[in-house]
């Protein structure tokens, strides 16, 4: 269930004020004085108890008690400062099931102002993962405080920026309709995971797609990170979609040319192991590198 978006309903303008105090304070500290709160909020003492209290019951907030009273945003209360927004500016009308869950995200369904249905993608930067994300990745790596919450954000706005360089060069990526927090709303491409697909009537084919476009995003200027099988789709008609950008990076990335190596590797391995399909991962990547036509 999917909590952020049950309370909604809850969710007044001065609840909103708190829910908003909180996440600015915790740009400096996990936990947020009342104090803080209420400067933020614009709320007096006895408002901003209140309303502290009612998103304590809905489990938007957490309370520890120190050597002060803090609160910090539950997971539940970041999904729905970010649902409240998206809704406030006419992206989405309703949200429905959970399509699905990856390492670092949840995908529901939901309908827009215009009732079509598209996606939501909830980055989820876990407590499990968090410190290996913190230390890996470009928008993190530099932060001295860094909530889970504020890293999903970052991946967030990652994924965010790099679909929409890909679409701007014409790329096969999910078009995007709006991001806020750590939440995107994206198009919902119709097919099938890669890694789920039991025979293709021509892998050569859908092997040249990949290939296609790992050579022209390194064009465009950067590089997927962790393509693999596992976030490529593929329709009825044997075309690929390629998904999931956060790790995406610029080709002048000190470690691009260890990315590309082990997307192309990624790709190669798949393609051998489940088509028999051989190639010369050295030679891909040189004409990759160097700008000269493809050849598979």
């Amino acid at each position: 269930m999917l909590i952020g978006a049950a309370a909604l309903k809850e969710i007044t303008k001065p609840m909103n004020r708190v829910l908003h105090g909180i996440e600015r304070g915790m740009i400096h500290s996990q936990y947020v004085d009342i104090k803080i709160i209420q400067k933020y909020s614009g709320l007096n003492e006895q408002k901003t108890e209140y309303w502290l209290q009612k998103a304590h019951k809905l489990d938007l907030i957490r309370r520890w008690t120190g050597h002060f009273v803090g609160y910090e945003l539950t997971i539940n209360g970041y999904d729905a400062l970010a649902l409240n927004a998206l809704y406030e500016k006419g992206k989405i009308r309703s949200i429905g099931m959970e399509k699905g869950t990856g390492k670092e995200s949840v995908v529901y369904y939901v309908l827009d102002a215009q009732d079509r249905e598209s996606l939501l993608k909830f980055h989820r930067v876990g407590y499990t993962s968090f410190q290996h994300v913190r230390k890996k990745r470009r928008y993190t790596s530099t932060k001295n405080h860094m909530s889970p919450l504020y890293a999903s954000r970052l991946s967030a706005e990652a994924e965010y920026k790099w679909l929409k360089k890909a679409a701007e060069h014409k790329l096969p990526v999910p078009r995007t309709f709006a991001q806020n927090r750590h939440i995107i709303m994206m198009e919902d491409i119709k097919g099938y995971d890669l890694n789920l697909v039991s025979t293709i009537d021509d892998p050569e084919f859908v092997y040249e797609q990949v290939l296609d476009f790992i050579k022209r995003s390194w064009d465009a200027g950067f590089i997927h990170g962790d393509l693999s099988e596992f976030n490529i789709i593929i329709n009825d008609d044997a075309e690929i979609t390629v998904i999931d950008f956060p790790q995406a990076e610029k080709t002048n990335h000190p470690n691009a040319d260890e990315l590309l190596e082990r997307d192309i590797l990624n790709t190669t391995n798949y393609f051998k192991r489940k088509f028999k399909i051989h190639s010369d991962v050295k030679a891909i990547k040189e004409r990759i590198m160097g700008g000269k036509e493809m050849y598979y």
